[in-house]
């Protein structure tokens, strides 16, 4: 199948064909990230419970979801190189440097290394990786079955997987090369069940979830796929089980969700527009929920605590003031940063 695609390049959505599908998607992806973050650290968290079902069920699709997605629209891999840094590299180097101040003012602690990417930040250090470098990537023959392979192996390297986020960085590069080889027509086939037909697949992977939940004790952070299997204390053939788990469920969810996302312009469609600010800006409220916690009268008012921050999140750091602001900010920051390379290769000229 790969060796077809390599010989023609995938075609792309042109902005008259634009599915808002795609928007809903990221949309709904976006809502997701705050709610399993606060889900972790509200200071209830027990992975036998609904918490441990809507953590797992979540870690499970939705960074794989975005890479599928950033994936499927890196085709125009000259277009991909070029838009690297300033999408992702230019915020990646920025908040890094402000999480560190925020992290040092308000813990009295922090430490700064740009070679280990903070927290959730791995995310555009390793799009900006599989973005720069996918023009030279293809042209390796069977790439995705090599990614694959490596993908079920990465939690037995003996290496160090917080340097340049290589756990995640490897993790996700097959979910974001399975973006890139899908063509519009195959994800036409693909978008072909019914919404009855949606429903027995739905209860089948929320029961998946369920299952993993009460059942499967694999540490959660292993759903992050960011760290070996000795570092979480699980046997390596646990560790390639459980991977080729996840790939099979992050696909299923997938194929799920195209099927269920409406091609409308509605509101999850404008907040899957502005996903980057929500991104950015959550993790400021994730550091003080996690120092924090929520209040907890009962369960009930608990899981309502992280819904409705997590939504709050998704509206204020959604909302046109503060998207227009961080799109002004890298604008402005990427302008410098061009002025000043212009000047760098004008003096070496001289």
């Amino acid at each position: 199948m790969e060796n077809n695609i390599s010989k023609e390049a995938p075609k792309v959505l042109t902005p008259k064909q634009r599915s808002f599908i795609f928007d809903n998607l990221r949309g709904l992806a976006i809502w997701c990230i705050p709610i399993s973050h606060f889900t972790r650290v509200g200071g209830e968290f027990v992975h036998g419970s609904l918490g441990g079902i809507v953590y797992i069920t979540i870690n499970v699709f939705v960074m794989q979801l975005f890479m599928f997605l950033s994936g499927f629209f890196s085709k125009k891999v000259d277009r991909a190189r070029e838009t690297a840094f300033k999408t992702f590299m230019l915020p990646y180097l920025l908040f890094t440097l402000v999480f560190y101040i925020f992290r040092y003012f308000y813990f009295g602690h922090a430490n700064l290394d740009f070679l280990k990417p903070p927290f959730a930040l791995w995310f555009l250090f390793a799009v900006f990786f599989y973005r720069f470098y996918l023009k030279d990537l293809v042209k390796i023959k069977h790439l995705l079955a090599i990614s694959i392979g490596i993908y079920l192996i990465t939690g037995l390297l003996p290496v160090d997987t917080d340097y340049f986020a290589l756990g995640r960085t490897i993790s996700y590069f097959p979910f974001f090369l399975m973006g890139y080889y899908c063509t519009s027509e195959r994800l036409k086939k693909v978008q072909c069940l019914k919404k009855w037909q949606c429903i027995p697949l739905l209860a089948v992977l929320l029961g998946i979830s369920y299952g993993l939940a009460y059942y499967v004790k694999v540490p959660v952070a292993f759903y992050l796929l960011k760290t070996t299997a000795a570092d979480i204390g699980i046997a390596w053939y646990t560790d390639i089980i459980m991977r080729a788990v996840v790939l099979l469920l992050a696909v299923l969810w997938t194929i799920l969700l195209l099927n269920l996302m409406p091609n409308k312009k509605n509101y999850l469609a404008y907040v899957g527009m502005n996903t980057m600010p929500i991104y950015m800006f959550h993790l400021f409220v994730r550091y003080i929920v996690k120092e924090n916690g929520f209040p907890f009268i009962n369960w009930t008012a608990y899981y309502l605590w992280i819904f409705g921050a997590a939504s709050l999140c998704v509206i204020i750091f959604s909302s046109p003031p503060i998207a227009k602001a961080y799109d002004a900010v890298l604008d402005k920051l990427y302008d410098g940063w061009l002025i000043l390379k212009k000047k760098m290769v004008y003096e070496e000229a001289e």
